[in-house]
């Protein structure tokens, strides 16, 4: 894997928290990047979410074309899987073909978007995933992370119902081992 290409899913959230300096530090050491597609949702949420602009200002996540045959191959064939008339999954489709094309990790958080992408062999993570990942790498504590899911969810972040917080949820879905 080269490196992270990430979706609105995840940035918007993340954005809307304040919390995109976060994502940036989660994300460390990798090659980030994003699409001209996700970008264009970005800049037509502005006006309802002024937040988003930290996303086109990011001076970590890199803004990819998608301009070669197999790129668009790959865009055609997810934009058909995920339903074509539905604009917001252009976004979906563009980061998981240059995921696959470019042998890179798609982050999102569209549950549709993930089931097609693992199903086609593109490597998928999402946001909960990184931040579970990122306890047990140190770059975020337990108790700081667990307000930060909570943030994420106040900030539009598609999360799965957490009864008992996220730390217990990962736990359960054993993205964290029992104790930590």
């Amino acid at each position: 894997m080269k490196g992270w290409v990430i979706d609105t899913s995840v940035l918007s959230p993340f954005a809307r928290a304040g919390e995109l300096e976060t994502l940036d530090s989660l994300t460390a050491g990798v090659r980030r990047m994003t699409t001209r597609s996700v970008r264009g949702e970005i800049e037509n949420g502005i006006g309802l979410y002024p937040d988003l602009q930290v996303v086109l200002d990011a001076s970590w996540l890199q803004t990819v074309r998608m301009d070669s045959l197999p790129e668009m191959i790959a865009f055609s064939g997810f934009t058909r899987l995920l339903g074509s008339e539905d604009a917001r999954n252009a976004a979906d489709a563009s980061v998981l073909a240059y995921a696959k094309i470019h042998d890179h990790l798609a982050l999102l958080d569209d549950a549709t978007a993930r089931q097609v992408g693992l199903k086609d062999g593109v490597q998928v993570k999402r946001s909960l995933a990184l931040i579970a990942h990122s306890i047990l790498e140190g770059r975020i504590a337990s108790v700081d992370a667990e307000g930060l899911v909570q943030r994420l969810v106040a900030g539009g972040a598609r999360c799965p119902h957490m009864e008992h917080g996220f730390l217990s949820w990962a736990r359960e879905h054993r993205l964290l081992p029992e104790g930590s």
